[in-house]
């Protein structure tokens, strides 16, 4: 139905008033147009006429005016999406910009044609609340923008709990403070995804969040965490060619500088010890502290100091190679009331010959047990490597079958596997599969043979107080010869033939107390848990043979595998303080129901005054 006009209305001021609204033929006329049109034109020639800019770009202003709605929203659009893709696809950055450039082009033109609409809106009141409320809106955002720039480059975190669960000990954060050169830690965690055990990811946020709290207390600290699986290159970095299914749950602390790396393997299934074992690392990895292994004198062992070719320099360098201090721990027969020092991550005792006193053996059962000699516990249960001789002391014998660990009495001639020439040098190359691969398989390489002159067999008792595996043995083909001299074996003699192998010339013990003692009722800590590894042969690290084969090799993988989890540092671990919240049925009521309309209500009462104070 079409308006009737208003009849005391004058007819232009009933014409919209923009012209791109009006038809055609409503246009008023050009002023000269109008005079040409009342004279007679003159005979002659037509003369063409300049018509004015603006009817040049009158197409393009209709189709503009036509399609200015679906213009707007494709510039909307544009605008968007562009913003989206430079912000998060830097990739495509290009394509973002110019996505941005097109959408600023279409609103543009449709405000150009539009410029009298646009203008009124922005000075009509509702224009200027709402050019004013856009201002208030960017001037909200600046500030959160400029107030997160703030907090992000000065992080401060604050530790809630009651029992201070996320605050680190204050030796971390002097270690922290004082370190001397970048540190990086790299945790190799598989994806969330790609593990259903709860306590795999569980043990991962722990992690993480502890390295996170080193990294906010220094700037020189940081860290990142790296899937074995997905990014092989890094773990063949520190693991060489070990399998990625077997680089899982470790972290590797490195120094940036002196390019040394120590590897953290937890020491319980909790990692409560997890701050504990990092501040190691980065002291180890820093050169700050090192761990130290004690060579045990005074029994006719193996000297570190010599160079002669039953000495054992080579096994020193090799160690310090390995970033360990190495001391000698000079016990004479006459010393009482001694003392293992309670640095020592690692006790080696290298071939000894002659007996171990009384007060001696006393001594290292207590290493062993985690005691000092004033009967106050340790900060954890010793470490010791035994290089072990067929004519080893009794006392020596007596004292590790103490410990479960039998050295027998002989010299092992394996017929199959020997030096040739030499057949009481006995060749290694049979190792354990199941013996740890920080020892068989320490870079993703086995081990290269190991040889023995003159190696006897050790065996071990399996209870409920240790268990162990063999390292390695020897072939099926193999003696125990009791006669230093002889080295064709004694067989179909009945019981005067010889005993047949495979024997064990290395083996690896972790004991809980002595052989006879109470077993523990519940499973014992790792602290509490003394770690031997005894080999039959002692010559086979001596100067003369270090170099050759891999028995270098399987020794200092042997130590690096004993010290991994000592710790340097004695920091007592969080205790986790369970507050449960008891509430009485009317309290209950009470909590729900008012954090359910205590905020809307408030929320309410500052709706009406404001509306009673503007009404």
């Amino acid at each position: 139905m079409t308006t009737p006009s208003n009849p005391g209305q004058d007819p232009e001021e009933q014409q919209p008033r923009d012209w791109r609204r009006r038809r055609r033929s409503e246009r008023p006329a050009p002023e000269s147009t109008s005079r040409e049109e009342t004279q007679p034109r003159a005979e002659g020639p037509e003369e063409e006429l300049t018509q004015p800019l603006i009817t040049l770009f009158e197409p393009a202003m209709d189709w503009i005016g036509a399609y200015g709605g679906a213009m707007v929203l494709a510039g909307i659009v544009g605008l968007v999406t562009g913003v989206v893709v430079v912000a998060f696809v830097s990739s495509m950055r290009l394509y973002g910009y110019i996505d941005i450039g097109i959408g600023a082009v279409l609103l543009g033109l449709v405000a150009a044609v539009y410029f009298s609409n646009v203008l009124a809106a922005f000075l009509s009141r509702t224009g200027r609340y709402g050019v004013n409320t856009l201002v208030l809106i960017g001037a909200f955002t600046g500030i959160i923008v400029v107030f997160n720039v703030i907090s992000f480059e000065n992080t401060t975190r604050m530790d809630l709990t009651a029992t201070n669960q996320f605050s680190l000990a204050n030796r971390t954060k002097d270690v922290l403070s004082n370190l001397g050169e970048d540190v990086r830690a790299t945790a190799f965690y598989k994806a969330e995804d790609d593990t259903d055990d709860p306590n795999v990811a569980e043990r991962r946020s722990k992690v993480v969040n502890t390295l996170e709290e080193f990294d906010s207390r220094s700037s020189k600290f940081s860290y990142r965490v790296i899937d074995p699986d997905l990014q092989p290159e890094i773990v063949s970095k520190y693991f060489g060619a070990r399998p990625t299914g077997f680089v899982t749950e470790i972290v590797v602390v490195e120094g940036m500088e002196s390019d040394q790396f120590d590897v953290l393997r937890p020491t319980d299934a909790n990692y409560t010890k997890l701050e504990q074992d990092l501040v190691t690392s980065t002291l180890v990895a820093t050169g700050s502290e090192k761990k130290r292994v004690y060579f045990l004198t005074g029994h006719g062992e193996h000297s570190i100091e010599s160079v002669a070719s039953d000495g054992y320099a080579a096994v020193r360098a090799g160690l310090e190679g390995d970033n360990y201090q190495v001391a000698e721990l000079n016990w004479r027969a006459t010393d009482v009331d001694l003392e293992v020092p309670a640095d020592a991550a690692l006790l080696v005792i290298a071939g000894p010959s002659s007996s171990l006193p009384e007060a001696h053996a006393e001594a290292l059962d207590r290493y062993l047990e985690g005691i000092n000699a004033d009967g106050t516990p340790r900060r954890e249960n010793g470490r010791m490597i035994f290089l072990a001789e067929p004519d080893t002391p009794v006392s020596f014998k007596n004292f590790f079958a103490d410990w479960g660990i039998f050295i027998a009495e002989g010299y092992i001639r394996d017929v199959g596997s020997s030096v040739p020439g030499l057949p009481q040098t006995l060749t290694l190359e049979r190792f354990n599969p199941d013996a740890p691969l920080e020892i068989t398989l320490p870079k993703g390489e086995r081990l290269q043979e190991v040889f023995m002159p003159g190696a006897t067999a050790v065996s071990l008792i399996q209870d409920q107080l240790r268990s162990g595996l063999p390292l390695g043995a020897t072939s099926a083909d193999s003696y125990l010869i009791t006669e230093p001299d002889r080295t064709e074996p004694i067989t179909g003699a009945g019981a005067d033939s010889d005993a047949t192998g495979p024997f064990v010339p290395a083996v690896l013990v972790r004991s809980v107390g002595q052989v006879g003692a109470e077993p523990p009722t519940s499973e014992p800590k790792p602290s509490e848990i003394s770690d031997i590894i005894a080999f039959g042969d002692s010559d086979f690290l001596s100067n003369s043979s270090y170099n050759q084969g891999g028995g270098a090799d399987l020794f200092l993988n042997s130590a690096n595998f004993l010290v991994g989890d000592f710790s340097l540092v004695s920091i007592r671990p969080k205790v986790f303080a369970f507050r449960e919240f008891n509430l009485d049925t009317n309290e209950y009521d009470f909590v729900r129901f008012s954090s359910w309309l205590f905020l809307p209500g408030l929320m309410g009462l500052m709706a009406a005054l404001v509306w009673w104070v503007r009404r």
